[in-house]
């Protein structure tokens, strides 16, 4: 893909487009046409007056300013990230466009798949907990908005060896330094709790009551269609071909058409890499499998069965309560083959050898299911080095914001993260705490 330079020196701030803006005057100003050196004169009387004022009305300022394209933001990327963050610059009575290559809620890239964990335990790193938070306030707001049920809190049950569990001992020192409600069982306790699962001898369960599962593709969906409810045009099955930063403005040439705005988000999933290919971020892919197996209705989330997660020597694996009356989905997530590009993803159907790891796990831990397959699927995870998230402005044109390397644990953050891109798009800043996922981490 032919990409344009991005590091261009960048015009005057609020230079003109030919579009209209108010004078700095009291009620009923007229407005006035900005030539370029208007816009400079005019920009630079304001900032001395916003000097003396908030530095809230300084940032209502300079979006005033900024604002001088055909659009406000633009979104390339239309998932789990750029859906979200599409719905909340609606929200804040933005002009959005959003582009995505193929249409709403597909299936060739990391927001399919039916069901997502969610928990806030989090034994990845409790730095995220923070995020966690948010990202549950703002799911139930999506839920309330939309009047879909897009967060099942059926609870999650984790799985390990005390002393020896990454996942297991993780998840309990994040719920004692952020007081998340745990409830710890013997291997024999958890049994008797929950006979649908058969940890190995020398293990014990941590349940996480608040925890469950989110509807992936009814949650792309739901922010979708209340950003297009606010105002967002959002252009499906619309490739980019590139995009740069001219005179300060964002400009993106698609199959269809060209157009500007004043901020630029690329929430581009796996295809961040090629996307944004000049600051050689460290990103990697991996092809990750999704299996279905039989299982009796006593896995069913009506029933009370809750998600679950297996820290065993060969795998950590995980799954989800019964949605459909006949199947349950479990996966591994150590277990992947190399992608050397997302279109690469179904190319080739699994094989029995990357089938009998799961079936294997079906067999030992889960006695009501049944180890015949049922179907799969794949998804990618865009891994970086530290398993942590990208979420950062260009280096030089901040007028760039991007999203990418959700390394296989993004999903459940996407309501937060699109608040974060909003913030950092319009605001150049975000109260949310982000600053151990900024991409200098890797440059330094």
């Amino acid at each position: 893909m032919r990409r344009k330079d991005a590091r261009r020196a960048p015009a005057v701030m609020g230079a003109s487009t030919g579009a209209a803006r108010r004078a700095p005057g009291g009620r009923g100003t007229q407005l006035r046409r900005l030539d370029r050196m208007d816009g400079l004169l005019y920009a630079c009387k304001r900032l001395r007056i916003q000097r003396r004022s908030s530095r809230r009305r300084m940032r209502a300022m300079h979006r005033e300013l900024w604002m001088s394209g055909a659009y406000d933001v633009i979104v390339i990327g239309l998932g789990a990230m750029g859906s979200s963050a599409c719905y909340h610059l609606a929200a804040r009575g933005h002009r959005v466009l959003g582009l995505d290559q193929y249409h709403l809620a597909h299936d060739r890239g990391s927001s399919h798949g039916e069901t997502r964990l969610i928990r806030k335990a989090y034994f990845e790193n409790p730095s995220y907990v923070p995020l966690l938070r948010r990202a549950y306030e703002l799911w139930e707001n999506l839920e309330l908005e939309c009047g879909r049920t897009l967060f099942e809190r059926a609870g999650l049950v984790t799985f390990g060896r005390p002393g020896a569990s990454r996942v297991f001992d993780g998840a309990r020192a994040s719920g004692r330094l952020y007081d998340i409600p745990l409830e710890e069982f013997s291997r024999e306790q958890a049994i008797g709790r929950w006979p649908i699962y058969r940890p190995p001898e020398g293990f014990a369960a941590a349940f996480e009551p608040g925890a469950g599962f989110l509807y992936a593709e009814r949650c792309v969906l739901a922010h979708a269609n209340e950003a297009r409810k606010r105002g967002a045009e959002l252009r499906e099955n619309e490739p980019v071909v590139d995009f740069a930063i001219e005179n300060r403005q964002a400009v993106v040439r698609t199959a269809c058409g060209r157009y500007t705005a004043a901020r630029l988000i690329v929430a581009g999933g796996g295809w961040s890499a090629s996307l944004l290919r000049e600051l050689v971020l460290p990103l990697t892919l991996r092809k990750m499998m999704l299996g279905w197996f039989p299982a009796t209705s006593d896995h069913a989330a009506e029933k009370g069965a809750p998600g679950f997660v297996f820290d065993l020597d060969d795998d950590f694996y995980y799954g989800f309560p019964q949605i459909d009356g006949e199947s349950i989905k479990v996966a591994g997530h150590r277990r992947f083959e190399p992608l050397a590009a997302p279109e690469d993803k179904d190319r080739l159907p699994p094989s029995a050898q990357r089938i009998a790891p799961l079936r294997q796990f079906v067999r030992d831990c889960l006695p009501f299911a049944q180890d015949e397959m049922l179907r799969t699927s794949h998804c990618i995870y865009t891994m970086t080095p530290d398993e942590d998230f990208i979420i950062d402005r260009h280096p030089t044109a901040p007028e760039l914001v991007f999203a990418a390397g959700f390394s296989g644990h993004g999903f459940k953050f996407a309501s937060v993260v699109g608040e974060i891109l909003a913030d950092l798009a319009i605001e150049g800043e975000t109260a949310q705490p982000i600053s151990f996922l900024s991409a200098a981490r890797f440059s330094a």
